[in-house]
């Protein structure tokens, strides 16, 4: 008996799971090296400053990472939307 796979992540999708993960953790890690280690020089207003810069670090490699594959995506259901209504 043989089995098929399909495929089954669309053209494109593996790296950007792959640096969603990567960035993910990365996010936390520089979080945690932050807090344990340079934190305490600062205060409460200046780090809590460092992590949000951090988060929208994040945000942004995610934005820039996901952007092309929404837009792509987007068009693809507008066509088909177009589509259905005939």
């Amino acid at each position: 008996m043989k089995v098929e796979m399909s495929k089954s992540f669309p053209e494109g999708m593996g790296w950007r799971v792959t640096t969603s993960i990567l960035t993910f953790f990365a996010f936390i890690i520089g979080i945690i090296l932050w807090l344990f280690f340079y934190a305490e020089n600062f205060n409460v207003y200046q780090n809590i400053a460092v992590v949000v810069v951090i988060l929208l670090g994040f945000i942004a490699v995610m934005g820039a990472t996901w952007a092309s594959w929404g837009m792509k995506q987007g068009g693809a259901w507008r066509s088909n939307k177009k589509g259905d209504s005939e």
